[in-house]
């Protein structure tokens, strides 16, 4: 079976401003019980001695600011209240004896925490700039992982805060994944920054497609041990593409012009921290935009000279409990058809893989060209 090899690869940075999001938020419970505006949480980060140096109290504040911009921006953009304390280390979860999923490796002596508790392969999903903004050195933890023969450092990147990405890069990234278990045996860690989106929607996809679990059992068990906010629709969507092929149609938006200076568009396969510039037909009178995108329902949004709309000529669902309300495009196969009936019975809420199905995946993980970075 041949690897769905013209997916995309996302180069854009996932640190990008997040206004205009459009995501509905959904609180969870905290990783880390801590309150803002709870004086005895702030000590437990924030605790110096009088012999602390000004230049060290600086760094944890630096440290514990850029946690606070990232917990903003990753709950802006995945539609959950999230927090993550960069600052305390790396923090994990077993979900399985042989599969954890957890935070970033911050320092080489990270490694030897999890070559105590057995850990063989360590799966690093995060790009260069979700390391460098927190000023992660990748290099030298690698370096150190080498002079060992016990355990593997793997990278396969997948852009921060995007199901789009998530979805185009699960198929190669499983295959590496895949691959790299069943060499390597022992304990699996996969990890993004945080643990709370990446990684455990990748230990979930593992979990569904090679050790059999049904998705929301799978869900149930990550939930139940893990705060976290994984794309079950980017899983469920990844599934159907390996199982009737990456099948994509060209849609074209347009818009009325009424002497606008810029038209924007955010959503759809791009997520909304990106937009997409539209085109004006001066002799129609209308901006627009061609867009080639798979299979799968897109919400956006558009951007009329730095302000946000839905256009009202375009299908459109909300508002939402945030108050917003998104244009939408459904790309569907038919319906009638056998792919069509696959693509039905797995964008349930409950999908079920049927044992051919699981098999056919498993063949195409072994057969795929790896998506190592």
């Amino acid at each position: 079976m041949n690897c769905l090899q013209n997916l995309p690869r996302s180069l854009v940075s996932p640190l990008l401003g997040f206004a205009g999001n459009q995501r509905d938020s959904s609180p969870l419970k905290m990783l880390l019980p801590i309150k803002a505006n709870d004086p005895k949480s702030r000590l437990v980060l924030q605790a110096v001695s009088d012999s602390k140096s000004s230049s060290e109290i600086s760094g944890v504040s630096n440290k514990e600011e850029k946690s606070d911009e990232y917990s903003q921006d990753m709950t802006q953009a995945m539609g959950a209240v999230l927090h993550y304390r960069h600052e305390l280390g790396m923090n994990y979860t077993f979900l399985r004896p042989d599969l954890i999923c957890g935070s970033c490796l911050q320092t080489p002596q990270d490694v030897d925490k999890l070559r105590k508790i057995g850990v063989k392969t360590v799966f690093c999903l995060q790009q260069d700039p979700d390391l460098e903004y927190f000023g992660v050195d990748i290099k030298s933890i690698q370096a150190y992982a080498k002079t060992f023969s016990d355990i593997q450092h793997i990278r396969c990147e997948i852009r921060d805060f995007d199901a789009f990405d998530l979805r185009m890069r699960l198929p190669a990234v499983l295959s590496t994944l895949y691959k790299a278990v069943k060499r390597n045996g022992g304990v699996t860690y996969i990890h993004c920054t945080a643990g709370m989106g990446r990684a455990p929607a990748v230990a979930l996809a593992y979990m569904f497609w090679v050790q059999g679990y049904k998705l929301m059992e799978a869900h149930k068990i990550l939930m139940s041990k893990r705060t976290c906010f994984p794309k079950l629709d980017a899983i469920r969507n990844a599934t159907i593409d390996i199982l009737t092929g990456l099948t994509k149609k060209t849609v074209t938006l347009t818009l009325k012009d009424k002497g606008f200076s810029t038209v924007e568009i955010s959503g759809l396969d791009i997520g909304w921290g990106q937009r997409l510039p539209l085109t004006l037909d001066k002799g129609s009178g209308f901006w627009s935009l061609k867009r080639e995108l798979p299979e799968g329902q897109f919400e956006y949004k558009y951007i009329i000279d730095g302000e946000w709309r839905h256009n009202e000529h375009e299908p459109f669902i909300g508002p939402n409990k945030d108050g917003h309300t998104n244009n939408i495009v459904k790309i569907v196969d038919d319906p009638t058809s056998v792919d069509g009936a696959t693509r039905d019975r797995l964008t349930r809420e409950e999908p079920e893989l049927l044992e051919e199905e699981r098999l056919k995946i498993v063949q195409f993980l072994e057969t795929c060209s790896e998506g190592e970075a």
